[in-house]
């Protein structure tokens, strides 16, 4: 946990499948520099790492795993908040297995998170997790890579038209040379809609 400069936001950060809780901080300090950072480690062990919730299938979720840790997520993610004195929505970024968990408290604490960014994880979630309200006009930013084979093009078109379907406030873009990892392309965009985001300028 890396406390944010002074008036500034903070980014709570959920690694991949197989991850953990360091994947993202290079990232976070690439595109979001002076905010403070959040990265909490996934519950389920996951070959050598971690996850956040059982699967069926990359991308689809144990429905009953995602309900329980997403339940879980939310209560540490709120303890780890409120540790470091933060006071207001954030935005979560997670990559992969992580941008589902992401986009799942999004949809379940919008008092939490006012954000989200989808790293090559724009997998559409159950619906009753779009039912739970929260992403109504939150600011989501999806990133793919055209050349993902763990997330391909037609999944992250589904997952775009769930995440619509929600309300929320879709942007997207694809790096057709990208794979499943953030590019620079990717990190060029997503520091500068997190610029709008901080600075309320962010338009769909």
């Amino acid at each position: 946990m890396r406390p944010a400069d002074a008036g500034r936001p903070t980014l709570l950060l959920l690694h991949g499948r197989g991850g953990t809780e360091h994947d993202l901080l290079a990232v976070a300090d690439a595109v979001a520099p002076g905010w403070g950072v959040i990265a909490p480690r996934g519950p389920e062990i996951e070959g050598g790492g971690y996850a956040w919730f059982r699967h069926h299938a990359i991308g689809v979720p144990v429905t009953e795993s995602l309900d329980v840790r997403l339940e879980e997520t939310a209560e540490v993610v709120t303890g780890l908040a409120q540790e470091a004195g933060v006071t207001r929505p954030t935005v979560v970024m997670g990559f992969s297995n992580g941008g589902m968990m992401a986009g799942s408290l999004g949809a379940a604490r919008p008092d939490l998170i006012g954000g989200v960014v989808l790293l090559c994880s724009t997998y559409p979630l159950p619906d009753h997790v779009y039912a739970m309200g929260g992403l109504n006009g939150t600011p989501v930013l999806a990133l793919a890579g055209g050349a993902d084979p763990f997330h391909p093009p037609a999944v992250h078109e589904a997952g775009m038209a769930a995440y619509r379907h929600a309300n929320a406030a879709v942007c997207e873009h694809t790096d057709n040379s990208g794979a499943h990892g953030v590019t620079p392309e990717h990190a060029r965009i997503l520091k500068k809609w997190l610029e709008d985001w901080e600075s309320g300028d962010l338009t769909d």
